[in-house]
C-alpha cells in the first residue's frame, strides 16, 4: 500500500530542511527524500545575515552549536594590492549585523536532524526517479512519487518504493530533478562555467586565529584571471578554498596553480594539510524557467543557482524556502493548493532576489564598477552601505539607492523571468 502525506519534499540539503521543518511545525505530513547518506561533503558553506530571522523559525542557534562567527567579507585583488572590507554591521538601518560559516556535511546534517525532531518523516538513500504530477499525466488531487535505493548494492534490499502527497516540493539543488524532467533548465554561459575546490585542515595556529578572531571570521574573496578565488575559514585549524573560472574545462590543477601564485593562499595554506585533490563542478549556473505548477514547485537552487561570488546559494535557498512554507500553509487553510498559479507570487519575490544578485554578479564579470567601488581610495559611502545591504541579502527593501541603480542598469539579467501560470493564460 501506498503511504500518502500532505507534502513531499526532494532533496535534504539546507532549503529542504527548512521549507519541512516550517511545515512540521504545522502539524503538515511531511516525508523527506535524500538520495544521499548524511554526514556527506558539499561546497557553500558561507552564509549571509538574511538567514538569522529563519534559524530563529526552525528552532536553531548555529552560534551555540559551533559554527564560525561571519563579520562580513573582504575582497583583494593581488595583482593591484587592492584590498577592502566590508562589515554587515555597516549596512543600511535594520540589515542583520552577522552570519556564519559553516561545515556543510555537519550544517545540513544538524539541519536535517532537527527537521526529524519536529516530526518530518526523513528517507535517506533514496533517490526519486519519478514525480508524476497533474500537468504531467498524473491525479488532479496527488502527486505520486517513485524512488529507487541510491547504490547499486543496496537495491537487493531495498525495495524501490512509491508515495503519494497532496504537494511536492523540488529542493534537489543542481540535481534540479523537476528542472530536468521538464527540460527546463538553461545554462547562464557568461557567469563562472566551473569550479575546483577542497579544504585544508592542521592550519598553524596562528592563521587560524588570524582567520577566525582577528579577521572575525569574514571570508576572502580573491579577485583573479578569468574567474575568483573564495577562502573560507571554517574554524578547529580547517579552511575551505575554492576556484570558479570563466574559462571551460575546469581541473584540479587550476586551483592549485592558483594557490601557489597567491601570497595569500600560499602563505594560508603553508602550515596545512590538503584534505583531498580538489573536486570539479562544471556548467553549473543555471536559471529554471518553469518553477512551479499544478501541486508542485521548485525551491532552493532546483530554482536558480547563480555563480556564488556573493554567497547567495544556501541564504536565498533557505529564505526561499521559508517563503514557500508560508505561501503553502495559508493555501493548506484554504484547501486550494491544487492551483497551478500558486506559486507565481513567490517566484516573483524570489526573482528580484535571483536578478540583484545576477546583475551583481554581471558587473563583477563585465564592468569595472565593482572593483572600483571595492578599492576606490574614498568610496561613495552611500552606495557602499547599499552594496553591504545587498551582501548580506537584505534585498527586499525599498531605500537602496545603490540596488535601485544596480537594477536600472543594462547589467540587469532581464532573461531570469520565471515562466508564470498567469502570465502564460
Amino acid at each position: 500500500m501506498t503511504k500518502t502525506y500532505d507534502v513531499i519534499v526532494i532533496g535534504g540539503g539546507p532549503a529542504g530542511s527548512t521549507v519541512a521543518n516550517l511545515l512540521s511545525q504545522k502539524s503538515v505530513s511531511v516525508l523527506l527524500l535524500e538520495k544521499d547518506h548524511f554526514p556527506r561533503f558539499h561546497i557553500g558553506e558561507s552564509l549571509l545575515p538574511c538567514d538569522l530571522p529563519i534559524f530563529e523559525r526552525l528552532g536553531v542557534d548555529p552560534g551555540a552549536a559551533g559554527f564560525l562567527f561571519k563579520a562580513g567579507a573582504e575582497f583583494l585583488d593581488e595583482r593591484v594590492g587592492g584590498r577592502c572590507l566590508y562589515e554587515f554591521s555597516d549596512a543600511l538601518p535594520g540589515t542583520p549585523s552577522h552570519a556564519y560559516q559553516v561545515e556543510r556535511a555537519v550544517f545540513d546534517h544538524w539541519l536535517l536532524e532537527r527537521a526529524k525532531a519536529v516530526g518530518v518523516e526523513v528517507r535517506t538513500g533514496e533517490r526519486v526517479i519519478e514525480a508524476i504530477t497533474p500537468d504531467r499525466g498524473g491525479a488532479p488531487d496527488e502527486v505520486l512519487v517513485r524512488t529507487t535505493a541510491t547504490h547499486a548494492s543496496e537495491r537487493a534490499s531495498v525495495p524501490d518504493a512509491s508515495y503519494r502527497a497532496r504537494y511536492v516540493i523540488d529542493a534537489t539543488g543542481q540535481d534540479a530533478v523537476l528542472g530536468r524532467r521538464d527540460k527546463t533548465t538553461r545554462m547562464l554561459e557568461d557567469f563562472g562555467l566551473g569550479a575546483a575546490f577542497t579544504h585544508w585542515e592542521e592550519l598553524s595556529p596562528e592563521i587560524d586565529h588570524e582567520l577566525c578572531v582577528r579577521d572575525r571570521g569574514t571570508i576572502k574573496v580573491l579577485f583573479v584571471d578569468d574567474g575568483w578565488c573564495w577562502a573560507i575559514p571554517l574554524g578547529n585549524r580547517k579552511i575551505s578554498i575554492g576556484l570558479v573560472s570563466r574559462r571551460r574545462g575546469i581541473k584540479p590543477e587550476w586551483l592549485e596553480q592558483t594557490i601557489a601564485a597567491s601570497p595569500f593562499l600560499s602563505r594560508v595554506t603553508a602550515s596545512g594539510r590538503q584534505v583531498r585533490r580538489p573536486n570539479v563542478l562544471a556548467s553549473w549556473s543555471f536559471h529554471n524557467k518553469k518553477q512551479h505548477g499544478a501541486r508542485w514547485t521548485c525551491t532552493g537552487d532546483s530554482a536558480c543557482f547563480i555563480d556564488p561570488v556573493f554567497s547567495s546559494g544556501v541564504s536565498l535557498g533557505m529564505v526561499g524556502a521559508a517563503h514557500v512554507a508560508d505561501t503553502l500553509l495559508e493555501a493548506f487553510a484554504k484547501n486550494d493548493e491544487a492551483r497551478p498559479d500558486l506559486m507565481d507570487a513567490h517566484a516573483l519575490h524570489m526573482m528580484h532576489a535571483y536578478n540583484t544578485f545576477a546583475t551583481l554578479v554581471n558587473s563583477w564579470y563585465h564592468t569595472s564598477l565593482l572593483h572600483t567601488l571595492f578599492f576606490s581610495p574614498e568610496p561613495n559611502l552611500e552606495w557602499k552601505r547599499g552594496l553591504t545591504s545587498i551582501l548580506a541579502g537584505d534585498v527586499w527593501r525599498d531605500d537602496n539607492v545603490f540596488q535601485a541603480m544596480l537594477l536600472s542598469s543594462k547589467r540587469r539579467r532581464k532573461e531570469l523571468v520565471p515562466e508564470l501560470v498567469s502570465r502564460a493564460e
